[in-house]
């Protein structure tokens, strides 16, 4: 072994830090691990150490124009060249100072894997590299639910690569698990169309990236087992609405049966709702009553068809809002001012107002939902092991991009939760954390987000959620994870108290991340560290894809 310094003595050391002076010819950098042998009675101890601070000055000089004389050889001075490595393990453990004296070396092989505690995970996966060309390592206990969960990454919109590590953390972990049918994964894809050709080669791939994987031991190849669910076209409920269509192309949609049966009614109010009792009061009132006509339609065995207390259909969300405009108008025009049948049976005894407001919110969101609700099928996503499931939300407004996240995590979460076993956990990746479950106000998608956070890991349900702000999410979807991963990020962010793990200089070091660096915080590990990861293998827009994409003559771009 190569000793980079010694422990210097001008310095006071202690358990959680030391100063190690720099051998001449010898640099070292931030974020380099070292270790150092120390002995005491007869036994020795070694700290291992991340380099936080490094600094190089004139010894022997005071004044200021020194500085000049001395590099004009005027002044006789020698260069100190020190740094400053904060401790983050001690084996054997002990609560001591190194001593001034004590070589100081480059962690390598084995003493890297103690420093980063490696030797003590059970289970682990690539997480990327540091600058030095050493692989770092992630417990995935600490991901699947064993020892904790969830994985929460943030960083500047378009800097710091948030869904290009999501997806790397995810292909690591997927390449890693024994059984990968023990795994499913459902996607969701906010914006643009980047992650519809996860299954295609990227063209544009490096020879460096490509190297990078292999170091992880990871083959660079695109995701397999992908099934890809987009809107359906305004103009044919058929055709998906995207620029790819084969066999794995499908398009999203809710029966009208489903819709009342799972309630999906309450994910077309996700604004505006705070403190607003008499109107959550209206949206259960409806809610249940739909639930009572599918449960009896389904009781008829109509397939799926809802069937009215009129004994009409209601095929189409259309069709309902004007059964309670009906109910409504039955009321405006009852001479006294009892309550007409119709619209006891929809509202109950909530006040024309409060009506009304429901009536204005449920109609603005029909407009934007109605394309996908009320067809003669359910289609959505079945994520089972093994497969990935992409849900493409990105051309949808708002409104809508709520309701389709919030009615998929509302199945999910409740099948899982009449599973006996976790199994097959489910990794379950959203970016834009902070918009669906922001840290102020109350949705019922909220409400799914914080309870896959906080009840999750016994469900086996592991959210990997992606944010350019942390501090704007729900504090306690943030808390539970158990990874927390930083990017680029704006100063003004980073001020907040949700970056408290970013220990040392690394708040500082986050406003000037490049692209594919990114700051990774795990539990067992005392310190945040530094990892880069490769470009994507898989394609993340049509352009890079390697095959070229062709649709068959026959396929019908605008039949029904």
């Amino acid at each position: 072994m190569h000793s980079v310094g010694v422990v210097l003595g001008t310095k006071p050391s202690n358990p959680l830090e030391f100063w190690i002076g720099i051998e001449s010819d010898d640099i070292l950098e931030l974020d380099q691990i070292v270790f150092v042998v120390s002995k005491a009675k007869d036994k020795e101890y070694f700290f291992y150490a991340v380099v936080a601070e490094v600094s190089k000055y004139f010894e022997g000089v005071e004044l200021v124009l020194d500085a000049q004389l001395a590099t004009n050889g005027v002044i006789p001075v020698n260069i100190a060249h020190i740094a400053k490595a904060n401790v983050i393990r001690v084996e054997p453990e002990a609560f001591f100072a190194p001593s001034p004296g004590d070589k100081v070396y480059i962690a390598t092989d084995d003493h890297l894997k103690k420093a980063i505690y490696v030797d003590q995970m059970r289970a682990k996966f690539p997480a990327g590299v540091d600058r030095f060309g050493n692989v770092i390592y992630a417990n995935l206990n600490f991901v699947n639910g064993k020892e904790g969960a969830h994985i929460s990454i943030s960083g500047m919109s378009g800097v710091a690569t948030k869904t290009s590590y999501a997806l790397f953390l995810l292909y690591s972990i997927l390449s890693t698990v024994e059984d990968r049918s023990g795994v499913g994964t459902l996607i969701f894809n906010v914006k643009g169309k980047d992650l519809l050709w996860l299954d295609k080669k990227n063209k544009n791939i490096r020879e460096e990236d490509r190297k990078l994987y292999r170091l992880m031991g990871l083959e660079p190849k695109p995701f397999k087992d992908v099934e890809f669910y987009c809107p359906p076209h305004p103009s044919s409920r058929g055709l998906p609405d995207s620029n790819r269509f084969d066999k794995n192309v499908k398009t999203f949609c809710w029966s009208m049966q489903d819709f009342a049966r799972e309630g999906l009614i309450r994910f077309m109010f996700t604004e505006g709702l705070e403190g607003s009792s008499n109107l959550h009061y209206v949206i259960d009132r409806v809610a249940n009553r739909l639930y009572e006509l599918a449960e009896s339609s389904s009781k008829d065995d109509l397939g799926n068809r809802l069937i009215g207390k009129d004994g009409r259909d209601i095929e189409t969300l259309e069709d309902l809002l004007q059964r309670l405009k009906n109910a409504i108008s039955e009321k405006e025009e009852a001479k006294s001012r009892e309550t007409t049948d119709d619209y006891r049976y929809w509202f109950g005894d909530a006040s024309l107002q409060t009506v009304y407001a429901f009536m204005r919110r449920f109609t603005r969101a029909c407009h934007y939902i109605s394309h996908f609700v009320g067809v003669n099928e359910t289609q959505s996503p079945e994520v089972s092991g093994g497969r990935i499931e992409v849900v493409d939300i990105s051309s949808l407004h708002s409104l809508a991009k709520m309701f389709v996240v919030g009615a998929i995590l509302r199945r999910l979460f409740r099948e899982k939760e009449l599973r006996t076993s976790p199994e097959p956990r489910i990794f379950v990746v959203l970016d834009e954390l902070n918009k669906y479950a922001p840290k102020e106000g109350w949705s019922p998608l909220k409400d799914i987000l914080l309870d896959i956070a906080e009840r999750g890991r016994s469900l086996g349900i592991i959210l990997i959620g992606a944010q350019q702000t942390a501090s704007e999410v729900e504090k306690r979807i943030v808390a539970n994870c158990a990874i927390k991963v930083v990017g680029r990020m704006d100063p003004s962010e980073l001020a907040s108290k949700e970056y408290d793990f970013l220990t040392g200089g690394f708040r500082r070091r986050a406003l000037l991340l490049k692209k594919g660096s990114m700051v990774l915080y795990q539990p067992d590990v005392p310190s945040p560290l530094l990892v880069r990861f490769p470009m994507p293998a898989w394609a993340t827009r049509q352009e890079e894809v390697e095959d070229e994409i062709t649709v068959p003559d026959s396929f019908n771009y605008f039949g029904s």
